[in-house]
């Protein structure tokens, strides 16, 4: 569902004629069947699996990663189908499930009003051109800059770049992404098909997990949730904070310019000397052992502790022997 949305509001946010578009929440139906595997390497190291059914995606996820001198692994679950929504983690025997918004944000677009649903367009073509200046890309459709094509596990796909990311979609599916990569910080993502099939998943696929306790995902009825996104989406309270963002973006370019620093969303290029630096930071964060840094300075604490209660007694000894050993009194 997240996904899906973001690719939404992408879509919104290029929109040329954003009065005149059709329901955005209305996304269109599709007849992709398909499955794939993935190898996931990188700082994240496992395997993945999406299977897609027309209106139903499931996704099942094995992957260790290291951090702060552990290693964590993970298993999970996640099943959207065209009126709900399911995740697990599979190792902890827990999940959650609720409705797929989609269609109540759609039912709360319809009953927008003419103003609204400008306002709506309004703003997420502002926030579109705002992203698209703050971080200095020329177009945000079809998720960026188009970086040519490559064949993985024998299916041709379109790579495009989105800031730190690069996607590679097939061409005879587009939401099916065949290759992922990207950086966060200081971890390395890649995640590359290593087989696909365009046959209809076996049934097994689309059966929760054993065992899963689900709780409900939403506090909230779903049209009430849905009433208040699209609502807060097509208001004026929106309409001006944006604005008000877009002037400080502005004036921060300006000032800037007249700094002679980078421009707002235009970063320095790094030298090699603080790409060095970077890495090896990178590299003490990802080996940095808590546990054994805190067993350590708890070992130093209590060292500490017992040299200062042997100071404590010998000072407490010398002072009882000055007491005892009293100067002789010269007439």
């Amino acid at each position: 569902m997240g996904r899906a949305i973001v690719l939404l509001v992408l879509t919104a946010a290029v929109a040329e004629q954003a009065w005149a578009q059709p329901n955005p929440f209305k996304l269109p139906k599709s007849n992709i069947k398909a499955q794939v595997t993935y190898q996931l390497t990188g700082d994240q190291k496992g395997t993945s699996e999406t299977a897609f059914d027309g209106g139903r995606m499931m996704t099942r996820t094995t992957s260790s990663i290291k951090m702060m001198g552990k290693e964590t692994k993970a298993s999970d679950w996640m099943m959207i189908t065209e009126d709900s929504m399911y995740t697990a983690d599979l190792n902890k025997k827990a999940g959650y499930a609720g409705p797929n918004l989609l269609p109540h944000y759609a039912k709360a677009y319809d009953g927008l009003d003419g103003a609204g649903k400008r306002r709506f367009h309004s703003n997420m073509n502002e926030m579109g051109a705002m992203m698209s200046k703050a971080f200095n890309i020329n177009s945000m459709g079809s998720l960026g800059e188009k970086l040519g094509e490559q064949t993985i596990a024998g299916e041709v796909c379109e790579n495009h770049k989105f800031l730190s990311f690069e996607v590679c979609s097939m061409k005879r599916g587009p939401q099916v992404a065949l290759k992922t990569t990207g950086d966060l910080v200081c971890f390395r993502f890649e995640q590359t098909a290593t087989s696909v099939s365009l046959s209809a998943p076996p049934s097994s696929v689309w059966e929760r997990p054993a065992g899963i306790e689900f709780k409900p995902m939403l506090g909230q009825d779903p049209d009430s949730a849905a009433l208040g996104m699209v609502g807060y989406l097509a208001s004026q309270q929106l309409s001006d904070s944006l604005a008000a963002a877009k002037a400080e973006l502005e004036k921060a370019k300006a000032d800037a310019a007249v700094s002679g620093e980078p421009k707002a969303g235009e970063a320095r290029p790094m030298t090699d000397e603080e790409k060095a630096q970077l890495k090896q930071a990178c590299e003490m964060l990802k080996n940095f052992d808590m546990n054994k840094a805190l067993a350590g300075a708890w070992n130093e604490m209590k060292k500490a502790l017992g040299d200062a209660a042997v100071d404590a007694a010998k000072k407490s000894a010398t002072s009882r022997l000055k007491g005892l050993i009293k100067k002789p009194k010269i007439p």
